[in-house]
Order: C-alpha cells, then structure tokens, then sequence
C-alpha cells in the first residue's frame, strides 16, 4: 500500500528550471478527492464536527476516498470510490469524474494522469442528498 508520504519528481513542461520539484501523492489525492467531489451526482456531504471526528479516526464515509500509485515506469494511476445520487447516470458520473481528476491534476501539477479507476461503491437514496445535489446545479 502506498505511503502518503511517497514524493514523484516530475519535469516540469516549462522552459525554465530552478531545480526539483517534488509532489507528494498525498496532494494528488487531495486533488482527486476534490475533482471528483465537485461533479454533479456525487455525494459529498459538508463537513460537520461528527464527520471531522470520522473522518479523523477512519470513518471517511462522507467524503470521496482517493488512493495515487505510481508504477514501477513512472505512470501514475489514481483510484477514487465515490457515491452516486439516485437518478443519475452512473456511467455519465464516472466518465466525469475520470476527466476531472484527470485534468484537474494536470492543471495543478503538469503531471500526466495514465489511469483513472471510478470506483461507485453506492447508490444513495437519501432525500436530503438529491435536494442539495439538485440545487448545486445538477
């Protein structure tokens, strides 16, 4: 299992080099989470004491869960288990969350996703996820 604390060092695609820049797959996963978060259909609930206090001893239920490999060649492959609204489209949700990761983390870091894994690990039915869902503008 990787460690947070595991850095890449990548080459920037800029002209200009002032020495290493190391990222720590850590930030990419807190790039992930937040990409995927923010994709209408995906449940992110806000953060309360309760699920600080859940989040902090392991219980992340309420948030998107990230997990950053980077392989033996240098390809870096992110995982990320989301939530799904009820009457949303799953496959739609996943395609967008893959290109936002993507994306995002190429934005943040000139970083070269090769593979993002969608993983919707449920369906949430609840009423009050739909409602806020629906008025973030889904």
């Amino acid at each position: 299992m990787p460690s947070k604390n595991k850095e890449h060092t990548f080459n920037s695609l800029s002209d200009k080099n002032l020495g290493d820049v190391n990222i720590s797959t850590g930030v990419l996963e807190t790039i992930s989470s937040k990409a995927a978060s923010e994709i209408p259909g995906v449940v992110c609930d806000d953060s309360t004491l309760q699920t600080e206090i859940g989040s902090f001893i392991g219980l992340n239920r309420n948030r998107v869960d990230s997990k950053v490999k980077i392989t033996d060649v240098g390809a870096i492959c992110v995982d990320v288990k989301i939530r799904v609204a009820y009457s949303y489209s799953v496959p739609e949700v996943a395609l967008l969350v893959q290109q936002a990761v993507k994306e995002q983390i190429l934005f943040m870091t000139d970083l070269v996703v090769q593979e993002v894994n969608v993983h919707v690990v449920s369906i949430e039915t609840n009423q009050s996820f739909q409602h806020s869902s629906i008025e973030n503008g889904a």
